[in-house]
């Protein structure tokens, strides 16, 4: 990889590590001040409003202020929020500063998502964006890992998450500015030609993000429900997210050898098929190589996508579809767990897979419909 790509890519590491840690620190402080389950949960869905918010706006920062000036802009406005956050404690603030922190998050997801898809070589796009993917998954784990080592109350806390944004902010200034910048007006390409044409690698994103918050949120609920205890509950979450890691790297690799557009079928299939094993092997060891692959194939899935669109377009073309992605992504991860949890509430714990994996089928036939790109 690059230098400079290496660079920016540490950057996201940091950058979104720092958000996951974020996360559940907001909820360990807010039930440290009293909050009930309804306002921990109202709280911490206010980042993804604010994310959601500014994302039809990024292709216009971009051509005004570039790539690079729009990410650092962002990591100031999430080192603000988190001094915000250790200096108060009125949780009226708090809602504020979780908006002001979704839009910080908004401008460094598309903004870096943009800066990586754009720099990187045609004949190791796929390696890369899969190396990077690999990376950014595993700041999932890294965030709330250094919170559960370092600390998860008080100011200090979020002075930690400040930290390590600021780090962030001093790779992404050491890789310099953008390789290619962006001259089109944003109104040269519409958000609806974008979505038409790379209509099937957005039907993915969204599915893959649908799942992975179901991942998160209600696979460890399937699993006592199944009558797993808390560690193995726990663990099924570990295994799933280390496959998609894995998954994303390897579907990287291959797309630079192989058809995509088959890539992602083969994905939406094994996505469909593999769940349908979790449920018969959950009290027996079978059940870590089902939900190993069925998360790898979540990733390769996302991965291949990106790899798509990143081929596809350029300039205010690619930043309206890396926002595209990242909203689509970020939608399918707010319906999926109510949807999947009332599905789970009326036929019991197993539902969560059976339904992911009817949708994965309708998914996949529905990508597979679509004539050859």
């Amino acid at each position: 990889m690059p230098y400079r790509l290496l660079l920016a890519t540490a950057a996201s590491f940091f950058s979104a590590g720092s958000f996951w840690m974020f996360l559940p620190l907001l909820s360990l402080s807010l039930r440290a001040e009293g909050a009930s389950d309804a306002l921990v949960g109202l709280m911490s869905g206010l980042p993804w409003v604010g994310l959601l918010a500014v994302s039809v706006f990024i292709p216009h920062i971009i051509h005004r202020i570039g790539l690079q000036r729009m990410v650092l802009a962002g990591l100031t406005l999430a080192i603000a929020a988190y001094i915000g956050f250790a200096s108060t404690r009125a949780i009226p603030l708090w809602a504020g500063l979780s908006l002001l922190l979704g839009i910080s998050l908004g401008l460094r997801w598309a903004g870096m998502d943009t800066w990586i898809n754009g720099s990187v070589p045609e004949h190791l796009r796929g390696r890369l964006i899969g190396a990077y993917e690999l990376i950014l998954s595993g700041s999932m784990a890294a965030g709330p890992g250094a919170l559960a080592l370092l600390g998860s109350h008080g100011p200090e806390a979020f002075l930690l998450a400040a930290a390590v944004v600021l780090a962030a902010m001093a790779l992404l200034l050491a890789a310099g500015r953008e390789a290619r910048g962006i001259a089109e007006p944003p109104g040269a390409t519409r958000a609806w030609h974008v979505l038409r044409t790379e209509i099937a690698s957005f039907l993915g994103i969204g599915m893959v993000g649908m799942t992975e918050a179901c991942n998160l949120s209600l696979l460890p609920v399937m699993g006592l429900g199944m009558g797993t205890g808390p560690h193995r509950a726990a663990l099924l979450v570990v295994v799933c997210q280390t496959g998609v890691a894995a998954g994303a790297f390897c579907a990287g690799m291959l797309a630079d050898k192989l058809n995509r557009r088959m890539l992602k079928l083969v994905a939406g299939l094994a996505m469909a098929l593999l769940p349908l094993a979790v449920p018969p092997s959950m009290g027996g060891n079978a059940v870590w190589p089902a939900l190993a692959l069925w998360g790898a194939a979540q990733g390769a899935l996302f991965t291949v996508g990106m790899v798509k669109i990143g081929t596809r377009f350029t300039g205010t073309a690619l930043a309206r579809a890396m926002s595209m992605a990242m909203v689509i992504y970020t939608l399918g991860g707010i319906a999926g767990p109510p949807l999947f949890g009332l599905v789970m509430a009326g036929i019991g714990p197993s539902g969560l897979v059976y339904g992911l994996a009817a949708l994965a089928a309708l998914c996949t036939v529905l990508i597979a419909a679509r004539r050859a790109e």
